[in-house]
């Protein structure tokens, strides 16, 4: 194996642990550990051996193997504490979904697939589920429409034409050219909406906004009967919030130092 691609494998397997430990909730031997990832011993006791001495992960003896750190969560906070898109739209997400009652989420175009950066729940028990880096496809996703209006058609259907255009129910646009003129409607609008097209109960509700050179999004999730009668307010609202965080026309550069700017009126 190349130098660089073994070098990604190895990125891939940290992931891998810290994900394991994340679903699994326990400690775990190097056996378990390499049985559930895949990973021969040798590879995978060099790799813990080398997260413990980071200060990542512990050791709790031969029975129970391997645990976590704090220090995962450490860094990670402090990374989050400075992000500078989460600082700017984290207001705008909990008003959003306290004014909605329903979870809020940042999403952001990923060359041909969304990106959730931050997701805002409400407290209820039957909601609109996702989570913060979460990937979901761009045909099928009220997000992935708003985010492809972003961009110029030429640049439009070049992402179209890549796309897998799957389904995943059968409300789930898989015709381009029906995809299309669903993205038109959606510019006409102001904000986008798919109903039942990546999951049959759900509906989302999404406008777009660019910062700097990137393209968002802003996005409500819900239960598709308790939304029903209710797009149109919201997507207005999540227009209205998109233009207040960045106008598409606008064209205006990232900050490169400090906070980011204060939303600016749409008026």
């Amino acid at each position: 194996m190349a130098e660089g691609a073994a070098g990604v494998k190895s990125a891939v397997r940290v992931l891998d642990v810290l994900e394991f430990f994340a679903r699994t909730v326990e400690p775990a031997t190097l056996t378990q550990l390499c049985a559930e990832l895949g990973m021969p011993k040798s590879s995978g006791h060099a790799l813990m051996e080398t997260l413990r001495q980071q200060g990542y992960v512990y050791w709790l003896g031969k029975q129970h193997g391997y645990y976590p750190t704090r220090r995962w969560h450490d860094q990670g906070e402090a990374i989050i504490r400075h992000d500078p898109i989460l600082a700017m739209v984290s207001e705008a997400l909990h008003g959003i979904s306290g004014e909605t009652d329903e979870t809020a989420i940042l999403a952001k175009r990923e060359e041909n697939h969304v990106l959730y950066l931050e997701v805002v729940e409400p407290d209820r028990t039957l909601r609109f589920s996702a989570y913060a880096g979460q990937i979901k496809p761009m045909h099928s996703a009220a997000s992935g429409r708003a985010l492809l209006a972003l961009i110029g058609s030429e640049a439009r259907n070049r992402v179209l034409q890549q796309l897998e255009l799957a389904a995943y129910s059968d409300r789930t646009v898989t015709d381009i050219d029906r995809l299309k003129q669903v993205i038109q409607d959606g510019e006409a609008a102001g904000y986008h909406v798919a109903i039942g097209e990546y999951q049959s109960d759900t509906t989302a509700i999404s406008a777009g906004f660019r910062f700097g050179t990137e393209c968002y999004a802003l996005v409500v999730g819900g239960p598709t009967q308790r939304l029903d009668g209710h797009i149109d307010r919201i997507g207005r609202m999540l227009a209205a919030r998109a233009r207040q965080l960045g106008n598409p026309a606008d064209g205006h550069e990232p900050y490169r130092h400090g906070r980011p700017p204060a939303p600016r009126s749409p008026h």
